[in-house]
């Protein structure tokens, strides 16, 4: 992905005040990987607080080994030695969600025999033996959320039998029979969220046969409306939602595996649940996982995928307006299937860790993004605004002096870049300031 695939033009200012220059989106930076081993064969990789002290943890499915692997967080991104627990056979996909509501998260797996493993919390972050739940068949993917509008965290499952299964909490953990929905052909992957602005969450899923996305809305009771079905790049394995271009609508966005020259696709939101059709992004590999968040601190979701072929994560990093341009690649570990985007050290900043499935590992890469978010200076103290701008992890560019009536000597003028703007790490900021008034 060396190349620039999309750049959003700016409005360039000229006049009295020189010109202020656009640039491209911050690009990310990561601490090199760590890896730390997992049961075998993992194919997925979930995050959430499993032991109550504040600090994002690990869960993975282990498809080659029937197993759950959590890994507890020091605090500082790094993580205790696993610990395993059962589940069905064939784990293919975990999520992490309170699901008996007792302020404790739990573990949940989907199972390709046609089951949901549900592991409870002790509290501690170790967890009780498996409950399994039957769904349709060969459940691919699973998500939680409550859909029905009780405040109990139910399931959804992908299923190979070309459905998604929906289960309902009972309230205590467990769940009633799976009632099943018609999706696209295959669908590898389902996200939850509202995508028609009613505040009631709806179904989506990545169909790698059908070549496309499957959106079921929500009739508020936990029941959904037939598919609506919208064309992506070739073999979609991975959807995630989230509003790419500001607009408060939920957008999808697709990671199409497509050996050997994968995509990612965006599809734009109208705000009603329906989607324009997609714009693609080469993705310089074999994307498989998919997922949205600021990797480069910019205020911008970008878009984070798993990359097969360069045997780690790739980033199209959000140009403004939702559209992308090339944000790097960074190793992880061999066949990264799984993906987390999510704090690991509490600093504030979105760290990346794969499910290794080539590796037996989880690979962990800490996010050492700087960028410089431009501070406000006009009216400052000249040397005030530079120590300003030099805490924002900028710089101070060209200073310019001029005469002015109603600014007082050695005080700014004004500034370019405008405050807010955010410019990769030691971005200058030029400086206009006030010789005071001219003498006549």
């Amino acid at each position: 992905m060396s190349k620039l695939l999309w750049l959003a033009s700016l409005p360039v200012l000229a006049g009295a005040l020189g010109l202020a220059v656009a640039s491209a989106a911050p690009v990310p930076t990561f601490a090199a990987t760590k890896a730390y081993a997992v049961g075998r064969i993992p194919e997925a990789i979930a995050t959430g607080d499993l032991n109550g002290d504040g600090k994002i943890d690990l869960a993975t499915a282990n498809y080659g080994a029937d197993t759950a692997s959590v890994l507890l967080n020091n605090g500082d991104g790094s993580f205790h030695a696993k610990v395993d627990y059962g589940t069905a056979r064939g784990p293919t996909s975990v999520a992490v969600g309170d699901l008996n509501g007792d302020g404790k998260l739990d573990v949940a797996t989907s199972d390709i025999v046609s089951w949901v493993s549900v592991l409870l919390n002790n509290g501690d972050g170790s967890f009780q033996a498996r409950r399994d739940y039957l769904t349709g068949w060969g459940p691919y993917a699973i998500a939680i959320g409550d859909l029905n509008g009780d405040g109990k965290l139910d399931l959804a499952t992908g299923n190979y039998g070309d459905t998604v299964s929906v289960l309902i909490n009972r309230g205590d953990g467990s769940f009633q029979p799976e009632v099943d929905y018609a999706t696209g052909t295959f669908p590898k992957s389902v996200a939850i969220g509202d995508v028609n602005g009613d505040a009631k969450p709806d179904l989506v899923t990545g169909n790698a046969v059908a070549n496309s996305v499957s959106v079921l809305l929500n009739n508020g009771d936990g029941s959904f409306r037939g598919k609506q079905d919208y064309a992506t790049g070739v073999s979609p394995e991975s959807v995630a939602i989230g509003d790419l271009n500001g607009d408060r609508k939920a957008d999808l966005v697709t990671a199409n595996e497509a050996p050997p020259a994968g995509t990612v696709s965006v599809l734009t939101n109208d705000g009603s649940g329906t989607f324009a059709a997609r714009r693609d992004y080469p993705s310089g590999g074999v994307p498989r996982a998919i997922a949205v968040g600021d990797v480069n601190s910019d205020g911008k979701p970008d878009l984070v995928f798993t990359n097969l072929d360069t045997y780690g994560v790739s980033v199209l990093s959000n140009s403004g307006h939702g559209t992308f341009e090339d944000g790097g690649d960074f190793p992880t570990g061999s066949n990264p299937w799984g993906l987390a985007t999510v704090d690991l050290n509490a600093d504030g900043r979105l760290d990346v860790a794969t499910a290794d499935s080539g590796a037996d590992t989880v690979s962990v890469r800490i996010n050492t993004t700087v960028v410089c978010k431009v501070p406000k200076v006009k009216g400052r103290p000249l040397a005030r605004a530079k120590r300003t701008i030099r805490r924002a992890h900028c710089r101070v560019g060209r200073i310019h002096r001029a005469y002015s009536r109603g600014t007082i000597r050695s005080r700014v003028i004004s500034q370019t870049p405008a405050p807010r703007t955010v410019l990769p790490g030691g971005g200058k900021v030029n400086l206009w300031v006030s010789r005071g008034k001219k003498r006549s």
